[in-house]
């Protein structure tokens, strides 16, 4: 798992989570609003009808009056009582009327009107009758008691809905409560997530690079967590691993000069016990090569110690080049030259055009690119054949090429031969060396502009051309 779609997945849960618990908080706010407003209208029905039989009972007493004492003041009462009543008549016909209530409604609002009727009919001068005040009596019980029974209906139907507020109500709860644990729930699991695929991995990378540090050249960094930290623990795998293989080339390095200079040294240490000081020096004939054995030798240590001292440089990017214009024909006949002697088992030919092939390159180092590719040339022969140099022009370009007859390279190797420390298998079993000849004459070549180029096939030798710009 990549660290953005970790992130990705981690926002979208706790965005889904948190949009579902908005979502039922908000549906459970809505059905508790339409519960509430519901119960509000069954209170004001409530509070309308026993105002409406409030005001019958203050209308019916004040009619009584009325008929008895004939007074203004208590007609002026009565009136007053029926436009309450109509008020609140009209009152509790705006409110919607229900499936549960609507025969009642029906039958107190029958009643009530009938009650108004009656005794707007028996409105005189005369005193009411005895019957005249029974029937009136008769009326209003008829509409108290249809009032009574629509403010049961309606008291009935509060509680239902009463009871859907209160139902809601620990719904809304209960999903507020569930709510806020599958929100923590997944704030945890996204912590433990985050913890498992990124803190911790992390953390056993910052050991394993810790320890590398502290000196233990064995630590590696476990393959864990998000691919990104994977991606890093096998970099510094790799790293590791690298290292260790270069400081162990490193050492084949440090003691393979240290056998080369032991040669050379055993011979100077051999020809300086034969001139001691306490002996007859050797006759001049015997002394001259004597001498010229130690020059040689010494040149031979200081050439190694100076090709040491260039690849330290190489590696370091400190390549100096000194250029002049040289002919290419004579840095490739000095260099053939050189070998000739040594080479006796070799055929060593030189191919060289006749105009002059001028290029501006620091000789030393093209000869030490010419050194190594000859030396090369003439060690994977081992035995003996041709070796062939030779210098042409190519359009813009010098091409010293250098070409043999020995073991070849096998096409799989020809791509890492310029590598540092890289040997093709062929030829560690022809000769040692420690793969660092191939890599500095590719550095010299490219400081110049240049390249190298290989062509070989095993067992039909090997063409190495060096590219120079002209």
């Amino acid at each position: 798992m990549k660290l953005k779609t970790l992130a990705v997945a981690s926002t979208a849960s706790l965005a889904a989570l948190a949009l579902l618990t908005a979502s039922g908080l908000t549906l459970g706010t809505a059905a508790m609003h339409r519960e509430v407003t519901c119960l509000f209208h069954m209170v004001r029905e409530v509070r309308s009808i026993t105002e409406l039989q409030v005001n019958m009972l203050f209308h019916e007493r004040e009619s009584a009056r009325v008929a008895l004492a004939q007074h203004p003041e208590h007609a002026r009462a009565r009136d007053a009582a029926e436009r309450e009543m109509k008020r609140w008549l009209e009152e509790l016909r705006a409110h919607p009327v229900t499936a549960g209530n609507a025969h009642a409604f029906r039958e107190a609002e029958a009643e009530v009107e009938r009650y108004l009727a009656a005794h707007a009919q028996g409105d005189s001068a005369e005193p009411p009758s005895t019957a005249e005040l029974a029937a009136s009596a008769m009326e209003a019980d008829r509409a108290y008691a249809a009032l009574d029974r629509l403010l049961s209906a309606k008291i009935e139907e509060s509680r239902v809905v009463r009871a859907r507020v209160d139902r809601v109500l620990r719904l809304s709860n209960a999903m507020s409560v569930g709510a806020a644990v599958a929100l923590l729930a997944g704030i945890l699991a996204t912590l433990w997530q985050i913890s498992r695929c990124l803190y911790r991995p992390l953390l056993a990378l910052r050991a394993a690079i810790d320890s590398y540090g502290a000196g233990s050249q064995d630590a590696r960094a476990p393959h864990r967590g998000l691919d990104e930290l994977r991606e890093i623990a096998v970099a510094f795998n790799e790293m590791a691993a690298a290292l260790a293989e270069q400081r162990r080339k490193q050492l084949g390095i440090l003691a393979s000069v240290a056998h080369d200079l032991r040669n050379p040294l055993a011979a100077l240490k051999l020809t300086v016990d034969r001139l001691r000081p306490d002996r007859p020096l050797p006759p001049e004939p015997q002394l001259r090569p004597m001498l010229a054995r130690i020059g040689k030798e010494a040149a031979r240590c200081d050439r190694m110690l100076t090709d040491l001292m260039d690849i330290a440089r190489m590696e370091g990017g400190e390549l100096e080049l000194r250029s002049e214009v040289r002919d290419a024909r004579e840095l490739a006949r000095e260099v053939v030259e050189l070998y000739r002697p040594a080479a006796t088992a070799h055929e060593l030919g030189l191919s060289l055009p006749e105009e002059p092939v001028l290029l501006r390159c620091d000789p030393i180092r093209i000869e030490q690119v010419l050194n190594n590719l000859v030396a090369n040339a003439i060690k994977y022969s081992p035995g003996g054949g041709a070796v062939q140099v030779a210098v042409a022009r190519e359009g813009a370009e010098v091409t010293i090429a250098v070409s043999d007859r020995g073991v070849g390279i096998a096409h799989e190797d020809q791509g890492r031969l310029f590598e540092r420390y890289f040997r093709a298998p062929s030829s560690g079993r022809v000769a040692s060396g420690v793969g660092l000849g191939l890599w500095a004459a590719r550095r010299i070549a490219e400081a110049h502009g240049g390249r190298i180029e290989v062509t070989s096939a095993p067992g039909e030798g090997s063409t190495f051309t060096l590219h120079l710009p002209g």
